[in-house]
């Protein structure tokens, strides 16, 4: 799949230039909405009360902050569905499911509930397209851009690398919608495999 990025060239983004470079673009994103690809089974959610409170083994504490943001992502996603904005996220879950992949769908199962669109792929599904390296974390804006986002090997992030040539960015967001289609609904994914499970160890 890294294919299709080589031999073209990309805007490198040091991580305090891909933020607002993404928000600027990201509202004028339109109909073609925004396609999100999560391959890493964890990450470093830096100062996010509720990653912290889970860091810190408080389970119970993580799930109440998370609750407590059902006003925020409400009015995020209100104005996102207003702006005319599909908002996709196709996550790949390995098994058996890490604590931190335990956590955050907990955080999208709330997110889903206000619009954001999330399908979950088992990891099993994508290995013929891995070719001995996993699938890179995608952010596809409509026609726009598709950026290649980099982290650390500790999960922190790390910039991207931008991508702006038509021809990349529908092939980059026809595979996340591949993807995405191939994926089970959070909403039935979420009940059956997530929330029996017991508090994780971190």
């Amino acid at each position: 799949m890294r294919e299709m990025f080589e031999g073209v060239d990309g805007v490198r983004l040091e991580q305090d230039a891909y933020t607002p470079d993404f928000m600027e673009r990201f509202w004028r994103i339109g109909a073609e909405g925004f396609w999100k690809l999560e391959r890493m089974q964890s990450y470093d959610e830096g100062d996010f009360p509720s990653w912290q409170a889970f860091r810190r083994g408080e389970w119970e504490e993580s799930l109440k902050l998370i609750e407590e943001l059902r006003p925020e992502y409400e009015e995020y996603f209100g104005k996102i569905e207003r702006s005319g904005i599909g908002h996709h996220r196709v996550r790949i879950v390995e098994r058996p499911v890490t604590p931190y992949i335990q956590w955050e769908l907990n955080v999208l199962h709330v997110k889903h509930g206000y619009g954001e669109q999330v399908t979950v792929l088992d990891a099993e599904r994508v290995a013929p397209s891995e070719q001995g390296e996993p699938l890179p974390e995608l952010c596809v804006l409509g026609s726009e851009a598709v950026y290649v986002v980099d982290y650390t090997p500790e999960g922190v992030p790390d910039g991207a690398t931008r991508y702006d040539r038509p021809d990349v960015v529908a092939r980059a967001r026809d595979f996340v919608r591949e993807l995405y289609a191939q994926g089970e609904d959070l909403a039935t994914y979420f009940p059956r495999e997530i929330a029996p499970l017991a508090a994780p160890v971190v």
